[in-house]
Protein backbone atom coordinates (compact mmCIF):
# COMPACT_ATOMS: atom_id res chain seq x y z
CA UNK A 1 0.00 0.00 0.00
CA UNK A 2 2.88 2.39 0.71
CA UNK A 3 4.28 1.79 -2.78
CA UNK A 4 0.83 2.33 -4.28
CA UNK A 5 0.39 5.50 -2.22
CA UNK A 6 3.67 6.96 -3.45
CA UNK A 7 3.13 6.09 -7.12
CA UNK A 8 -0.47 7.31 -7.25
CA UNK A 9 0.39 10.49 -5.33
CA UNK A 10 3.16 11.21 -7.82
CA UNK A 11 1.47 10.24 -11.09
CA UNK A 12 -2.26 10.26 -10.35
CA UNK A 13 -4.65 7.35 -10.81
CA UNK A 14 -5.02 7.87 -14.56
CA UNK A 15 -1.28 7.71 -15.24
CA UNK A 16 -0.57 4.83 -12.87
CA UNK A 17 -0.77 1.20 -13.93
CA UNK A 18 -1.03 -1.94 -11.86
CA UNK A 19 2.41 -2.83 -13.22
CA UNK A 20 3.80 0.48 -11.87
CA UNK A 21 2.50 -0.38 -8.41
CA UNK A 22 3.82 -3.94 -8.56
CA UNK A 23 7.24 -2.70 -9.61
CA UNK A 24 7.33 -0.04 -6.88
CA UNK A 25 6.22 -2.58 -4.30
CA UNK A 26 8.70 -5.22 -5.40
CA UNK A 27 5.97 -7.79 -6.07
CA UNK A 28 4.65 -9.51 -9.17
CA UNK A 29 1.87 -8.01 -11.23
CA UNK A 30 -0.16 -11.14 -10.49
CA UNK A 31 0.05 -10.43 -6.77
CA UNK A 32 -1.44 -6.98 -7.25
CA UNK A 33 -4.15 -8.10 -9.68
CA UNK A 34 -5.08 -11.01 -7.40
CA UNK A 35 -5.90 -8.61 -4.55
CA UNK A 36 -7.26 -5.60 -6.44
CA UNK A 37 -9.54 -5.09 -9.43
CA UNK A 38 -7.92 -1.83 -10.49
CA UNK A 39 -6.34 1.48 -9.56
CA UNK A 40 -9.57 2.93 -8.16
CA UNK A 41 -9.85 0.09 -5.65
CA UNK A 42 -6.19 0.50 -4.69
CA UNK A 43 -6.67 4.24 -4.21
CA UNK A 44 -9.63 3.55 -1.91
CA UNK A 45 -7.43 1.26 0.20
CA UNK A 46 -4.64 3.83 0.20
CA UNK A 47 -7.03 6.46 1.53
CA UNK A 48 -8.24 4.15 4.26
CA UNK A 49 -4.59 3.97 5.32
CA UNK A 50 -4.37 7.76 5.08
CA UNK A 51 -7.07 8.04 7.70
CA UNK A 52 -4.83 6.16 10.16
CA UNK A 53 -1.45 7.54 9.19
CA UNK A 54 -2.27 11.16 8.35
CA UNK A 55 -5.72 12.14 9.60
CA UNK A 56 -5.85 10.50 13.03
CA UNK A 57 -2.58 11.96 14.40
CA UNK A 58 -3.75 15.47 13.51
CA UNK A 59 -7.18 14.87 15.04
CA UNK A 60 -5.64 13.36 18.19
CA UNK A 61 -3.35 16.38 18.66
CA UNK A 62 -6.36 18.67 18.29
CA UNK A 63 -8.43 16.71 20.80
CA UNK A 64 -5.51 16.79 23.28
CA UNK A 65 -5.04 20.56 22.91
CA UNK A 66 -5.51 22.62 26.07
CA UNK A 67 -8.37 24.64 24.55
CA UNK A 68 -10.62 24.79 21.49
CA UNK A 69 -8.84 27.74 19.88
CA UNK A 70 -5.56 25.81 19.95
CA UNK A 71 -7.36 22.69 18.74
CA UNK A 72 -8.80 24.33 15.64
CA UNK A 73 -5.44 25.93 14.86
CA UNK A 74 -3.80 22.50 15.10
CA UNK A 75 -6.33 21.11 12.63
CA UNK A 76 -5.62 23.96 10.22
CA UNK A 77 -1.85 23.74 10.56
CA UNK A 78 -1.81 19.95 10.30
CA UNK A 79 -3.92 19.76 7.17
CA UNK A 80 -2.27 22.74 5.47
CA UNK A 81 1.39 22.03 6.14
CA UNK A 82 3.98 22.99 3.55
CA UNK A 83 5.61 19.55 3.36
CA UNK A 84 5.51 16.96 0.60
CA UNK A 85 3.66 14.45 2.78
CA UNK A 86 0.71 16.83 3.14
CA UNK A 87 0.77 17.67 -0.58
CA UNK A 88 0.64 13.94 -1.36
CA UNK A 89 -2.28 13.50 1.03
CA UNK A 90 -4.29 16.19 -0.72
CA UNK A 91 -3.41 14.96 -4.22
CA UNK A 92 -4.73 11.53 -3.23
CA UNK A 93 -7.93 13.05 -1.85
CA UNK A 94 -8.43 15.24 -4.91
CA UNK A 95 -8.12 12.14 -7.10
CA UNK A 96 -10.50 10.18 -4.89
CA UNK A 97 -13.13 12.95 -4.96
CA UNK A 98 -13.23 12.57 -8.73
CA UNK A 99 -13.53 8.79 -8.56
CA UNK A 100 -16.25 9.00 -5.89
CA UNK A 101 -18.39 11.13 -8.15
CA UNK A 102 -18.80 8.08 -10.40
CA UNK A 103 -18.70 5.14 -7.99
CA UNK A 104 -21.35 4.61 -5.29
CA UNK A 105 -19.08 2.34 -3.23
CA UNK A 106 -16.32 4.95 -3.12
CA UNK A 107 -18.86 7.69 -2.48
CA UNK A 108 -20.25 5.77 0.50
CA UNK A 109 -16.79 5.28 2.00
CA UNK A 110 -15.93 8.93 1.39
CA UNK A 111 -19.14 9.98 3.15
CA UNK A 112 -18.14 7.92 6.19
CA UNK A 113 -14.72 9.63 6.22
CA UNK A 114 -16.47 13.01 6.00
CA UNK A 115 -18.78 12.05 8.83
CA UNK A 116 -15.73 11.46 11.03
CA UNK A 117 -14.30 14.84 9.95
CA UNK A 118 -17.60 16.63 10.66
CA UNK A 119 -17.79 14.96 14.06
CA UNK A 120 -14.24 16.00 14.93
CA UNK A 121 -14.83 19.61 13.86
CA UNK A 122 -18.13 19.72 15.74
CA UNK A 123 -16.41 18.50 18.93
CA UNK A 124 -13.87 21.31 18.68
CA UNK A 125 -16.56 23.92 18.04
CA UNK A 126 -18.76 22.61 20.87
CA UNK A 127 -15.76 22.66 23.19
CA UNK A 128 -15.11 26.28 22.29
CA UNK A 129 -18.74 27.21 22.85
CA UNK A 130 -18.92 25.40 26.19
CA UNK A 131 -15.70 27.08 27.35
CA UNK A 132 -16.87 30.52 26.26
CA UNK A 133 -13.95 30.87 23.84
CA UNK A 134 -16.08 30.65 20.67
CA UNK A 135 -19.25 32.48 19.87
CA UNK A 136 -21.55 31.53 17.02
CA UNK A 137 -25.22 32.14 16.43
CA UNK A 138 -25.81 28.77 14.77
CA UNK A 139 -23.35 25.91 15.26
CA UNK A 140 -24.47 24.05 12.12
CA UNK A 141 -24.02 27.12 9.93
CA UNK A 142 -20.61 27.92 11.43
CA UNK A 143 -19.49 24.33 10.97
CA UNK A 144 -20.69 24.19 7.35
CA UNK A 145 -19.03 27.53 6.64
CA UNK A 146 -15.73 26.30 8.08
CA UNK A 147 -15.88 22.99 6.20
CA UNK A 148 -16.65 24.47 2.78
CA UNK A 149 -13.98 27.12 3.26
CA UNK A 150 -11.52 24.45 4.37
CA UNK A 151 -12.24 22.16 1.38
CA UNK A 152 -12.19 25.02 -1.10
CA UNK A 153 -8.83 26.18 0.17
CA UNK A 154 -7.46 22.62 0.09
CA UNK A 155 -8.29 22.37 -3.60
CA UNK A 156 -6.60 25.70 -4.29
CA UNK A 157 -3.59 25.19 -2.01
CA UNK A 158 -2.54 21.83 -3.42
CA UNK A 159 -3.24 22.12 -7.13
CA UNK A 160 0.00 22.40 -9.09
CA UNK A 161 0.67 25.98 -10.16
CA UNK A 162 -2.02 27.48 -7.94
CA UNK A 163 -1.50 31.05 -6.79
CA UNK A 164 -2.81 30.03 -3.37
CA UNK A 165 -0.42 27.86 -1.41
CA UNK A 166 -0.66 26.16 1.97
CA UNK A 167 0.73 29.22 3.79
CA UNK A 168 -1.96 31.48 2.33
CA UNK A 169 -4.64 28.89 3.10
CA UNK A 170 -3.47 28.64 6.72
CA UNK A 171 -3.40 32.41 7.03
CA UNK A 172 -6.91 32.75 5.65
CA UNK A 173 -8.31 29.97 7.85
CA UNK A 174 -6.65 31.38 10.98
CA UNK A 175 -8.21 34.73 10.08
CA UNK A 176 -11.57 33.02 9.56
CA UNK A 177 -11.33 31.56 13.07
CA UNK A 178 -10.50 34.99 14.52
CA UNK A 179 -13.32 36.70 12.59
CA UNK A 180 -16.01 34.07 13.01
CA UNK A 181 -15.34 32.15 16.21
CA UNK A 182 -13.05 33.75 18.76
CA UNK A 183 -14.67 35.89 21.42
CA UNK A 184 -12.87 38.92 22.79
CA UNK A 185 -10.81 37.83 25.79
Amino acid sequence: MEAARSVIAERGPYSTTMRDIATAGGVSLGTVTYHFSGIAEILAHVLQGEMDSFYLPIAERAHAAPDAATAIRLLIDGFFADDERTAQHWRLWLDFWSLSAHNPTHAKWQESAYELWRTDVRKVLERGLAGGRFRVDDLDVAMADFLVTFDGLAVQAYLPGSKVGPAQAREYLHGWVERRLITAS
